[in-house]
Formats: C-alpha cells, structure tokens, sequence
C-alpha cells in the first residue's frame, strides 16, 4: 500500500458552543439546529467567519481533488497539541501548510499549494 501525502495545515479555529454529543446527533438529525461547526460563529466578525469558510472550502478542495492519496490533518494553535506543533514548525501565520514535513507555504496561493500537492503525489508514485 502507498503512503499518503501527509498535509498539516494550521489555522486557529473558532470555536462554537455545543451539547453533549449525542444531543448534537439528534439535534442534526432532526434538523432542529445549525451544524455544531456553525452554532456561534455568529458571535465572530464577519472577516473571520469568511476567512475559516475559505480556510475550510480550501481543505475540502483538496480532500475532494486527491481522496486516498492525501492525509489532511488540521492544527489548530489555541489546543495544545497544535500550539506545540506550531512551535515546532515555526509556524507564525495563519493559514500554513505543510507537506510531508518538508514543503511549508504560507497563505492563500491555492495555486500554488495545489501544485505542490500534486508534485508530492506524483513523486510519491514515481518512486515505486
């Protein structure tokens, strides 16, 4: 089996207010509220709402135009966990991408981290 292209992509997320889980599970599937990922991002300004949309459109692009040949992990530097990782990768602006450990691009250029996803697929087929 091929490994995937892992991507590590930082970028703080807002963060909702929610129920227990299996309140959320009922309440969406009685169509009773908003997703849990969109209750309280109201309370934020509409620049960030827009900017985490675009943030989230970008990794679903990618999830969608590569499936299996990519791992897409998300890290978010408010959770420890991605504050260490941030640290780590010096990661001070938001969003970053990092591919396979080695390629880091910083910002919106989907361009071009598109065609860096797509050199390291490519590379990782070539070299079986």
């Amino acid at each position: 089996m091929i490994k995937p292209v892992q991507i590590d992509a930082y970028y703080p997320i807002p963060e909702g207010w929610g129920m227990c889980n299996p309140c959320e599970l009922m309440m969406a599937q009685a169509n009773v509220s908003q997703a849990p990922q969109e209750r309280g991002l109201d309370e934020y300004p509409a620049e960030l709402i827009e900017e985490f949309r675009r943030f989230s459109a970008t990794i679903y692009a990618l999830a969608e135009r590569y499936h299996d040949q990519v791992l897409i992990k998300v890290w978010d530097p408010h959770s420890l966990q991605g504050m260490m990782k941030s640290i780590r990768h010096a990661v001070r602006r938001y969003p970053t991408f990092i591919i396979n450990g080695q390629v880091k691009l910083t910002g919106w250029d989907t361009a071009t981290l598109d065609q860096q996803v797509q050199s390291a697929v490519e590379s990782r087929v070539s070299a079986l």
